[in-house]
């Protein structure tokens, strides 16, 4: 059992961005005026071939004051960093990487750690989860002894806590049909955790192979995954034996990298899913409207609320939304899970009923506002043949492969944008009813390539503190001030130039610092400790 410590000093970043994914980090000691003393402080170059899919994580061990960064690779190295100086404190390689051809995909020779990790303060224990193959030796081997493994390893020096690494395998709890196959799927979202449970997300390995997306839990006590739970499940998507026919039922989970959302308070966790290769219990644009309320076997284009006990993990189907055109959506390859789900602050985003705002975003284009307490189900709209969700935001330009952030200060904003278009941030505006709506506020300057999810920051809640900033394929390292000004232009804020930078990446923040990564170059950018 891990030994409690009570680490965490209060400018960490122990997993991606916040549980519930709003995207609001007012810990980091930063403001506008703060950034004019910021400088690149160092730049590491890993190995060759060695891509960063997985963000950093900043943590700051029990009995010490040194703020490090911790980062895993494609080719399962994991990496110990200290923030200040840019010296390796430790490098740890894990089991043999998967070797990509294996599964016809060419998105890097090799794949290992690809989901950011999260670290239990309460133990000074980093999780994560690495593909490899079942005997952690070097491959090709074939798809079918493809594996992934949860390993569990103490902060700083990243020795093994006894029990793992844990092999993940079996059958899914909802349909004993559908196996659990590392060699078929890949784990891209982040990690989050739940009481006992560490919760992670999986999708397809290129969509090439005979995969469902898989939510499952994993005990930190005893190491034992918990459950299993299958996204397209008997009767509506029934097993297809053929591992390599790109079949399976598909809805993956992978957002663009984005973690899973926690509500921590209620022990339930958010998530979208993708394309699915079947309309399964819906019945696609003819089907009957369905409350979100009654649950499904086929949660294909969906945004999903789970239950996950704190003691048992088991996970139980709460609520769903699907869009009225996902059938259609389906068809095009059009995502839903190209990009996470996003819990907004319960206290300001609130009215007319509603307790607590999700923001999802899809591939299609659109960003949806739902009741978080009643996400919509199917066709729950006016007449029954329309989505009954709060309000539906179709900005005028590109895809969705990002998330969104908000500020819950000064009348409260969402960020998002569109691939190839500007930063836009919107403004809460209650409607007639006083249930929360946004309308438009501003938007950059510029167009951003945008990869990435907005995140912002704030001076412990300042206001006029608060940074809105995007790690950016094109622009590299951007920030803007986050309240738009008189001409509804969020104004940028000179920062050193990074260079564009991985694709699916938030700015990951620790002491008064950013760290971004690009291809096999982990980069600091900041100024001195406050």
């Amino acid at each position: 059992m891990p030994v409690l410590v009570n680490a965490l000093a209060a400018t960490d970043e122990p997993q991606s961005a916040d549980p519930p994914q709003s995207g609001y980090l007012p810990n980091h000691n930063l403001a506008p005026s703060t950034l004019a003393g910021f400088t690149k402080k160092w730049n590491l170059k890993f190995n060759s071939n060695e891509k960063l899919y997985s963000m950093p994580v900043v943590y700051t061990p029990s009995g010490s004051t040194q703020e490090l960064v911790i980062i895993g690779s494609i080719q399962n190295v994991v990496r110990v960093v200290d923030s200040a100086t840019g010296q390796l404190v430790k490098i740890r390689t894990l089991d043999a990487p998967y070797i990509s051809s294996d599964s016809n995909c060419n998105d890097g020779a090799t794949v290992g750690i690809t989901g950011t990790p999260v670290i239990d303060p309460a133990t000074d224990i980093m999780y994560l989860f690495s593909k490899g193959y079942m005997n952690g030796l070097a491959g090709p081997q074939g798809v079918a002894n493809g594996a992934y493994k949860m390993w569990a390893l103490h902060i700083p020096d990243l020795t093994v806590v006894p029990g793992y690494p844990v092999l993940i395998q079996g059958p899914a709890s909802n349909d004993p049909a559908k196996y659990f196959n590392g060699g078929e799927i890949l784990q891209r979202p982040g990690l989050t955790m739940i009481g006992d449970s560490i919760i992670a997300g999986f999708g397809g390995h290129c969509d090439s192979m005979n995969y469902t997306g898989v939510l499952l839990t994993v005990s930190k006590t005893t190491g034992q995954m918990q459950d299993q739970m299958a996204m397209m499940a008997s009767p509506g998507s029934p097993w297809a034996p053929d591992l390599q026919a790109g079949k399976g039922g598909k809805a993956g989970i992978w957002q663009s990298g984005m973690a899973i959302a926690a509500d921590l308070d209620k022990n339930r966790v958010f998530f979208a899913t993708g394309n699915s290769d079947v309309n399964g219990d819906l019945g696609g644009i003819n089907g009957a409207p369905h409350s979100g309320k009654v649950p499904i076997s086929t949660l294909g284009q969906a945004i999903a609320n789970i239950g996950v006990d704190p003691v048992s993990g088991k996970l139980t189907q709460q609520d769903f939304f699907v869009p009225v055109g996902y059938a259609k959506l389906n068809s095009g390859d059009k995502d839903f899970s190209a990009g996470g789900v996003s819990l907004l602050d319960p206290t300001v985003f609130n009215g007319g009923g509603v307790n607590r705002v999700a923001l999802g975003t899809s591939k299609v284009g659109t960003l949806y506002v739902m009741d978080a307490e009643n996400l919509g189900g199917y066709k729950q709209g006016p007449g029954g043949t329309t989505d009954g969700i709060l309000q539906t935001i179709v900005p005028p330009k590109g895809s969705f492969y990002s998330g969104a952030g908000s500020y819950p200060a000064e009348g409260g904003y969402i960020y998002f944008c569109h691939t190839g278009a500007p930063l836009q941030a919107w403004k809460l505006t209650p409607d007639a009813s006083g249930k929360p709506n946004f309308k438009f506020a501003g938007q950059s300057a510029f167009s951003v390539g945008c990869h990435g999810t907005p995140t912002v920051t704030s001076q412990n809640g300042v206001a006029g503190t608060a940074i809105v900033w995007l790690s950016d394929t094109t622009k590299g390292l951007i920030a803007f001030n986050a309240v738009p000004n008189g001409s509804s232009v969020l104004t940028q804020i000179t920062v050193p130039g990074s260079g564009g930078l991985t694709k699916f990446h938030r700015p990951v923040f620790g002491n008064n610092n950013v760290f971004v990564t690009t291809s096999n170059h982990l980069i600091a950018i900041g100024g001195p400790k406050l």
